[in-house]
């Protein structure tokens, strides 16, 4: 009689990873997902903190430069007219504080800006304004030395088409500063808006990774386990 041959068995699978390296390598890779996830979101509110940054320290230091600028200059016309009627002095010494004041808000208003255009449209207003102020300061002096009739004479004529000229000046670059404005808000809510997208990407993305190891830790893991608790309660008197 012949003996019978073993049944053979099937040689393990070496390949595959140990249950708990598995479960090791899951649970790493759903923390990494949060981590990157993580810095993903502090790498985009810090890019969207430095483009409201840039957007108050240029554009808008610019544009109120250049509307201080053209307030005191509105300022310094109205002292000039108080003078011209009055003869008091104290106009006089207004216009000087007002155009001091102006001339600041115009360096702020260069020095917010890199571009050439919006540096370019400065120079021009202050050109206008430097070539305004000079002639309102020669209206003072002859007013001063008598000549009141040729001082009033010029503010009304060609001095008041260099105050003209100036505030035009004034008003394209005011405008151009307004464009500069709109533009960079634009841009700030553009990669506001492309922000919260890569976050609900990467939330969506760690979500459906971690239920998947869920499940992967559901069915390996724990059914088979509630599984031998029940036959071993079965078993119990």
């Amino acid at each position: 009689m012949r003996e019978a041959s073993p049944i053979p068995r099937p040689a393990p699978d070496r390949r595959r990873l140990p249950l708990g390296h598995q479960m090791l390598l899951g649970l790493g890779g759903l923390l990494a997902l949060l981590v990157v996830s993580m810095l993903t979101a502090i790498t985009l509110v810090i890019g969207l903190k430095h483009d409201e940054t840039g957007l108050n320290d240029r554009y808008v230091r610019y544009s109120g430069a250049i509307a201080t600028a053209a307030l005191d200059a509105k300022g310094i016309a109205n002292d000039q007219r108080g003078f011209l009627l009055t003869g008091d002095r104290t106009f006089v010494e207004e216009a000087e504080h007002r155009t001091g004041e102006a001339r600041a808000a115009f360096d702020t208003a260069t020095n917010a800006v890199t571009d050439s255009a919006r540096r370019q449209a400065v120079g021009e207003a202050r050109a206008g304004f430097e070539r305004w102020v000079q002639a309102v300061h020669d209206e003072f002096a002859r007013f001063a030395a008598g000549d009141h009739q040729g001082a009033i004479s010029a503010s009304l004529g060609p001095d008041r088409e260099l105050r003209k000229i100036y505030e035009q000046s004034l008003a394209s670059a005011q405008a151009l500063a307004e464009t500069s404005i709109k533009s960079a808000e634009d841009s700030v809510t553009a990669a506001s808006s492309r922000s919260v997208w890569i976050l609900v990407a990467c939330l969506l993305v760690t979500l459906t990774v971690g239920l998947g190891v869920a499940f992967w830790i559901m069915r390996t893991i724990a059914k088979p386990l509630f599984g031998l608790v029940a036959l071993l309660a079965s078993d119990l008197p």
